[in-house]
C-alpha cells in the first residue's frame, strides 16, 4: 500500500517493544469502548484497517507471541482475494486473542453520492453495504464486534446518525485518545504509519489522555473556509488553558478566548482540498499530553471530489 498508510516492520517492532517495556497495558478494544472513564488511563488498544495479508504474515505472530489483543476492521468484499485475509485466517485470529469488526463491505467512500442519487437512496445504499458486511462477518465468524471503522475516516452528521441508529460504535482516523466524553459514533485513533510511525512520536501519542472538552458533534464538511473549531471545557479548574495549542495544515492556528471555559481555533489560511485536521494538545499530568483532533473535508472548487493518492 502507499507508504503514508503503511508501517515498516522495523517501526512496528519498536512500537511493540516499547509497549512491553512501559507501564501501559494493551487491552481489547472493547474494554475502552465499554469503560472509557478511567482517570489517568494507561490502556492502549491496537487496531488495523483493511485486513491486508501481510498483517497476518508479519504483525499477527508478533502480537500473539506477546499476548497482545488486537482488532482488525475488515472490508468483507476483499476477504479471500489475493493480498488479503482469508476467512480461515480471520477465524484463526479470533481463536488467538484477535477481534474482527466491520469496515463496510465494499470499502466505499460513504460521503460520495452517485450521480442523480437522492438523499434517501444514498443513506439506504450505505446501510445495505454495512449490513452486508455484518451479515458476512456473523455468518463466518464466532463473535465479530459491532464496531465500524469508517473507510478513509470519512463521515458527516447523516452518517453518524445512521451508525447510531444501527447500533454500531464508530471509529474514525482522527488522532487522539479515547475518554469519558468521546463520541461513540466517532471514536478517535492515532494513525501510526508513514510519517507518523517514528518511535519518539509513538511514545508521546500512546501516553496521551483525551482533552477534557465537550466533544463537538460537527460535520467535517464546512461552509466557511477556514472553519472554526470551538473547544468548551466544562471543568477548567486545574487545567492550563493558556498552554493549549492547535495545529492545522498551515501550522499553529489562531486561538481566540471566548470565555474562561471556551476557546476557538481557526487555521490562518483556507484549508486545502482533501482531508485535513486541527490537532489540539495541552500539557497534562505526569508529563503526558491531552489531545483532541477534528477532521475537515474540502471538495474541489467545482464541487467535485478529490482523487485518492
Amino acid at each position: 500500500t502507499p507508504a503514508i498508510t503503511s508501517t515498516t516492520l522495523e517501526d512496528f517492532e519498536a512500537h511493540m517493544a516499547y509497549l512491553e517495556e512501559s507501564d501501559l497495558v494493551v487491552v481489547p478494544l472493547s474494554e475502552i469502548v465499554e469503560n472509557p472513564e478511567i482517570p489517568n488511563d494507561r490502556r492502549v488498544a491496537i487496531t488495523f484497517d483493511d485486513a491486508y495479508a501481510n498483517i497476518f504474515e508479519l504483525a499477527v505472530p508478533r502480537l500473539i507471541k506477546r499476548g497482545f489483543p488486537f482488532t482488525i476492521f475488515v472490508a468483507t468484499e476483499y476477504v479471500d482475494r489475493p493480498g488479503f485475509f482469508s476467512w480461515d485466517e480471520l477465524r484463526y485470529i479470533e481463536a488467538h486473542g484477535g477481534t474482527v469488526a466491520n469496515h463496510s463491505h465494499s470499502h466505499l467512500h460513504m460521503l460520495r453520492k452517485q450521480e442523480d442519487e437522492s438523499h434517501r437512496a444514498w443513506i439506504k445504499r450505505i446501510r445495505l453495504d454495512i449490513e452486508k458486511a455484518q451479515r458476512l462477518l456473523e455468518a463466518n465468524l464466532r463473535q465479530p464486534a459491532k464496531y465500524l471503522a469508517y473507510p478513509y475516516g470519512e463521515y458527516d452528521l447523516h452518517i453518524l446518525a445512521l451508525i447510531k441508529e444501527m447500533g454500531f460504535v464508530g471509529f474514525g482516523q482522527q488522532s487522539g485518545a479515547a475518554g469519558a466524553t468521546s463520541l461513540k459514533t466517532i471514536m478517535p485513533r492515532f494513525p501510526l504509519s508513514g510519517p507518523y510511525a517514528e518511535l519518539e512520536t509513538f511514545k508521546t501519542k500512546v501516553n496521551t489522555l483525551a482533552l477534557p472538552i465537550e466533544v463537538p458533534v460537527i460535520s467535517p464538511i464546512f461552509d466557511t473556509n477556514p472553519p472554526t473549531l470551538s473547544l468548551k471545557f466544562p471543568n477548567p479548574e486545574g487545567l492550563r488553558l493558556s498552554d493549549l495549542a492547535c495545529y492545522g495544515p498551515s501550522g499553529k492556528t489562531h486561538l481566540t478566548s471566548i470565555s474562561d471555559r471556551e476557546l476557538q481555533a481557526q487555521n490562518p489560511n483556507p484549508l486545502p482540498v482533501g482531508r485535513s485536521r486541527y490537532n489540539c494538545t495541552m500539557p497534562g499530568p505526569d508529563g503526558r499530553f491531552y489531545w483532541f483532533s477534528q477532521l475537515w473535508i474540502q471538495k474541489r472548487p467545482d464541487g467535485s471530489w478529490y482523487p485518492e493518492p
